[in-house]
């Protein structure tokens, strides 16, 4: 029995990390057996988490699916962002490159003489620079159910989400939203995070008929939970996002879809996550 050691990252969807707004997530695990186990580690900006598989064959390392370590990685990875309603996993640990600003020579203190016949007033002129950054630590603490990962992982696994021979046109589609979905779990920005998850979860949904409008706000609905209006507003955002500006009515509408960026991205993980997992269940 090989055991499986994966480390993930973990970033709120609403946040998804950055030197001034770091993420620290404490996670337990809820119904363990033992099958599965984790470690939270500080880490910057996202958090670390080291997760043991007992048995690496639950995340399809040998046995029927062959899949190699980064595979299972990725299986673990999704299975645990589909089992919650805020985080999202990956091996993500986002960071950029510093930029600094070399100060000039400073001017010295002036000090101004002004004589007059009765007194002597002197007047300091002072540079100053600030120095230092503001940084806060978004903390939140997860359960996770170690029954429904394993299980939903096996529904990744039953998928076979990295085959793409002799497939249907339904499964094909399945897949590319699953394909999208990683690429949301890659993200380290939220607009970019919110165009992918956008992608997998409208390929979910149209996996078998591509719908428009209503129909589409309807059978969405159906399978997430949320409200036909809901998925109105997540639709029009995106095509808010994906289109040309035609005019100054357009670019309002961006800007209040960007100051209400964190809500819609709850709301869409909430749909994203509802439409796979109603296709892979």
């Amino acid at each position: 029995m090989d055991i499986l050691i994966i480390k993930l990252t973990a970033a709120l969807v609403d946040n998804p990390a950055t030197s001034a707004a770091r993420t620290k997530v404490e996670i337990t695990l809820e119904n363990s057996t033992g099958r599965l186990s984790v470690k939270d580690f500080e880490g910057s900006p996202r958090s670390v988490h080291q997760f043991t598989v007992r048995d690496a064959i639950d995340l399809g390392c040998g046995g029927i699916h062959n899949l190699t370590e980064k595979q299972a990685r990725f299986v673990l990875a999704t299975s645990c962002s589909l089992m919650n309603p805020r985080i999202l996993f990956s091996p993500l640990q986002p960071s950029q490159l510093p930029v600094s600003l070399k100060s000039g020579k400073v001017p010295s203190k002036k000090v101004e003489i002004v004589d007059t016949p009765i007194e002597k007033n002197v007047t300091i002129t002072e540079t100053l620079r600030p120095t230092g950054s503001l940084s806060k630590l978004l903390g939140i603490k997860l359960s996770l159910n170690e029954a429904q990962v394993l299980n939903v992982a096996n529904s990744l696994l039953t998928a076979r989400i990295f085959d793409t021979a002799n497939r249907s046109l339904l499964e094909l589609n399945v897949l590319e939203s699953i394909k999208r979905y990683q690429e949301a779990l890659m993200s380290a920005e939220g607009l970019s995070c919110y165009k992918s998850l956008y992608n997998a979860f409208e390929k979910a949904v149209n996996a078998d008929t591509d719908r428009t409008g209503n129909s589409f706000d309807a059978t969405a609905s159906a399978s997430t939970g949320l409200t036909r209006v809901d998925i109105k507003s997540l639709r029009h955002f995106n095509n808010r996002i994906k289109h040309m500006l035609r005019s100054n009515n357009d670019f309002s509408e961006l800007k209040a879809g960007e100051v209400q960026l964190a809500q819609l991205t709850l709301n869409l993980k909430r749909a994203a996550d509802g439409a796979i997992l109603s296709r892979i269940s």
